[in-house]
C-alpha cells in the first residue's frame, strides 16, 4: 500500500490521518475559522511530522489526498455567502410564493426584494432584470424557470443574454447559475432552493478548496486535491458542486461507521460523534447509513439527497449559563475562537471542556499530547463565576455541566431510538471526535446502552472515514431508449478528466426511483486505496496504570482514579474503572461500573459490568 493523506475540519479542531506502508499516523490541530486553508496546511505538516519525514517527502509519495471541509457548512451557519438575486419567470411566484418554504428561502439565501420576473419580451428584460438585481448588490445571481427540468431554453436564453451584455471578462461581470446545471428536479421550488444554496457556499469553497491545492502543489504533490462529497464518494475540486461539501465532514464520518459495522457484523450501530463544538448522532442500520431522497440545509429541503444526522448543540466548547433560574448547557459553542477558558485564547465562559478539567477528568499538561497546555486556573475561574450566580460551589457546578449535558443528550437521542423502534441495550454506540471517548458512557448509561466501540483514532474518525472514500460521479436521467448511452458517455468523459482510463472504472447501471420518476442511473467508481484493519496477536493482558488521582465523578463523587497512557495499551489489554485513559488525542472516561478493553485489531470496547 502506498501513502494516503485523509483530513477532516471540524468547527474546533482539524484532524489528519496518513497511513505509510499500512501503518497508520494521525493528529489533530486548532481549526482556523478566518482562513481554513491554514489549518488545512497545518494538518498536512503535523501528519509529516507524525511520520517523521517533511512535508515535501510525505506528498511526493502520496497517492492521494482527500478532504472532508465544513467550508461550505460554515457558510450556511456563518451566514456569510454573498448577496444573490433570483431571476424567475412571469408565472414565477409559483418558485417562491409557497410560505412556509418561501420563508425559509428567504431566510436563509435570499433577500425579499432580490427576485426579478421576466416576460417574453426577450434581451430587453433581462437586461432590465439583471440591472435591477445588480443595482442592489447582486454578487451572485441564480436564474430559474418553471419546467426548467424538462425544457432548459428558457433558462439558457437568460444566461445569453446576460452574457451578451455582462461578459465574464468585465469587472461588473458576477457569476449566473442556471437552476437545471445543478439539479433536474421536477419541483420547481425544491429545483430552485438547490440552486441558491449551491450559489451561496459556492464562493467560500472554491477560494478555500483552491487555496489548499494551491499549498499541495507548491509542496511538491502533483495530483489533484480529492473533496469528499455528501452522497459518499470523492472528486477533484474542479469537479466538485460547492452543495455536494456541505456535511461532508460528518458523511466522512458515517462512512467510517459503515466500515466498522461491517468488520464486526453489527445490525444496529449508533453513531456518537462528539468535537469541540457539536455533536451529531445517527445510525448506521444493516450496514449502511440512512439517506434521505431530498436532504435539507437547516430548513431548507433541497434536491440533494443526504445522510440522516441528528446534529445538537452538544460539545466540548458548549458553554454552560443560565436560563430562568435553570443550568443549561449549549447549543452556543466558543469555538475553536476564544475556545474554551482553559484554551488561553480570550475566552471566559465556562465550557464542558472547563468542567472536565476542573472534575479531573482531563489532564491540563498533557492535552493533545502535551503540545497545547491548557490553563485549569482559567477554567475554574469561569465555573466559579457561575457557580457563584447559582449559589453553588464551583467543583457541584462543574459536575452539573457534565450530567446536564449527559440528560439533555441523552432525552433527544432516545426519541430517536423510539422513532426507530431501536433496543438500546441491543444497539452498539461508536464514540469518536475528539470529546466522544469522555462522554460516551455517561449518555449511555441514561440510554441503557452497554457496549462503546471506540478506534485508537476516534479523535480524528472522520478523517479516517474519508481514508475509505473513492472517486464516485453519479448520473440519472429519466428512463428512455438514449438514457443509459448518454449516461454512460458522459460518466466516462468525467472520469477522463479526473485522470482515470475506461479500464480504471466500475459502471453500475439500473434504475433509480428520483424525484418520484423512474430514471435510469449509473455511478462510475474508481477505485482509490483504503486503510485495512490487520489482526494483532500480541496480548497484553490486565493493564498497569501511570499512576492515580482523584476524579470527581458526577453521581459518585470524588474518587482515587487509575490513569493510563493509551500507548502502553496493546491488543488484549483490560481494565476496570474508575479510570482515564490518556491518549495524544482525547481523553476516555472509564467510570465505576464500566471496563475498558482493546480486541484483536486494535479497537477499544468499553463494557458496562455492573
Amino acid at each position: 500500500m502506498g501513502t494516503t493523506i485523509d483530513i477532516d475540519t471540524g468547527g474546533t479542531f482539524t484532524d489528519v490521518f496518513v497511513v505509510r506502508d499500512g501503518t497508520p499516523h494521525w493528529a489533530k490541530v486548532l481549526t482556523t475559522p478566518h482562513d481554513l486553508a491554514l489549518c488545512f496546511q497545518q494538518a498536512v505538516e503535523r501528519g509529516a511530522e507524525e511520520v517523521g519525514i517533511d512535508v515535501g517527502a510525505l506528498l511526493a509519495e502520496a497517492t492521494c489526498v482527500r478532504y472532508a471541509t465544513t467550508v461550505g457548512t460554515n457558510a450556511v451557519i456563518q451566514r456569510s455567502g454573498p448577496k444573490l438575486g433570483l431571476i424567475v419567470g412571469a408565472d414565477g411566484q409559483s418558485l417562491y410564493g409557497d410560505d412556509e418554504r418561501a420563508s425559509a428561502v428567504f431566510e436563509r439565501f435570499l433577500e425579499r426584494d432580490m427576485v426579478a420576473s421576466i416576460g417574453g419580451d426577450g434581451d430587453r428584460e433581462i437586461v432590465a432584470a439583471t440591472k435591477h438585481l445588480l443595482d442592489r448588490s447582486a454578487r451572485g445571481l441564480v436564474c430559474a424557470m418553471p419546467g426548467a427540468d424538462r425544457d432548459s431554453a428558457g433558462e439558457r436564453e437568460v444566461l445569453d443574454g446576460f452574457t451578451a451584455h455582462y461578459p465574464k471578462h468585465c469587472l461588473d461581470s458576477v457569476p449566473l447559475l442556471l437552476s437545471h446545471e445543478i439539479e433536474t428536479d421536477p419541483d420547481d421550488f425544491r429545483r430552485t432552493a438547490t440552486a441558491l444554496f449551491n450559489a451561496y457556499v459556492h464562493p467560500d469553497v472554491a477560494r478555500y478548496l483552491y487555496r489548499a491545492e494551491d499549498f499541495l502543489r507548491d509542496s511538491g504533490y502533483m495530483r489533484p486535491l480529492l473533496v469528499v462529497h455528501n452522497d459518499g464518494g470523492c472528486a477533484r475540486v474542479a469537479k466538485t458542486i460547492a452543495g455536494r461539501t456541505y456535511n461532508s465532514g460528518p458523511m466522512a464520518g458515517l462512512m467510517g461507521a459503515e466500515v466498522m459495522a461491517g468488520l464486526y457484523g453489527l445490525d444496529n450501530l449508533m453513531t456518537f460523534d462528539m468535537g469541540g463544538t457539536s455533536l451529531d448522532v445517527s445510525f448506521i442500520a444493516g450496514g449502511h447509513a440512512p439517506i434521505s431522497e431530498h436532504g435539507r440545509v437547516e430548513d431548507v429541503e433541497i434536491s440533494f439527497s443526504l445522510a440522516e444526522v441528528l446534529a445538537l448543540g452538544a460539545g466540548g466548547g458548549s458553554i454552560a449559563h443560565i436560563d430562568g433560574g435553570e443550568l443549561k448547557v449549549g447549543p452556543q459553542s466558543a469555538g475553536a475562537k476564544p475556545g474554551p477558558a482553559c484554551f488561553g485564547f480570550g475566552g471566559d465562559k465556562p465550557t464542558v471542556t472547563d468542567a472536565d478539567v476542573m472534575l479531573g477528568i482531563i489532564d491540563p499538561d498533557r492535552f493533545l499530547g502535551g503540545r497545547m497546555k491548557l490553563d485549569s486556573q482559567a477554567a475554574e475561574r469561569a465555573i466559579s463565576a457561575l457557580a457563584s450566580e447559582l449559589g453553588q460551589e464551583p467543583m457541584v457546578v462543574a459536575a452539573w455541566i457534565r450530567s446536564t449535558l449527559h440528560a439533555r443528550t441523552a432525552d433527544q437521542i432516545a426519541a430517536q431510538l423510539d422513532a426507530r423502534g431501536l433496543d438500546a441495550a441491543a444497539t452498539t454506540l461508536l464514540a469518536y471526535g475528539g470529546a466522544g471517548a469522555a462522554h460516551a458512557t455517561g449518555v449511555a448509561d441514561l440510554l441503557g446502552v452497554t457496549e462503546i466501540l471506540t478506534p485508537p483514532f476516534a479523535s480524528v474518525f472522520s478523517a479516517f472515514g474519508a481514508s475509505s472514500a473513492d472517486v464516485v460521479h453519479t448520473y440519472v436521467l429519466p428512463e428512455s431508449a438514449d438514457a443509459e448511452a448518454a449516461l454512460r458517455a458522459r460518466a466516462i468523459r468525467d472520469m477522463r478528466s479526473e485522470g482515470f482510463a475506461e479500464g480504471d472504472l466500475e459502471l453500475e447501471v439500473g434504475s433509480a426511483e428520483r424525484h418520484g420518476i423512474t430514471c435510469t442511473r449509473v455511478q462510475a467508481t474508481a477505485r482509490l486505496e483504503h486503510y485495512g484493519f490487520s489482526e494483532s496477536s500480541n496480548g497484553a493482558g490486565v493493564a498497569e496504570p501511570r499512576g492515580t488521582r482523584e476524579v470527581h465523578w458526577p453521581g459518585d463523587g470524588p474518587l482515587a482514579t487509575a490513569i493510563y497512557d493509551a500507548a502502553g495499551l496493546g491488543a488484549g489489554a483490560s481494565l476496570a474503572g474508575p479510570a482515564v485513559i490518556d491518549a495524544e488525542d482525547t481523553t476516555y472516561a472509564i467510570p465505576p461500573g464500566w471496563g475498558f478493553e482493546i480486541d484483536k485489531y486494535g479497537n477499544g470496547h468499553i463494557r458496562k459490568v455492573s
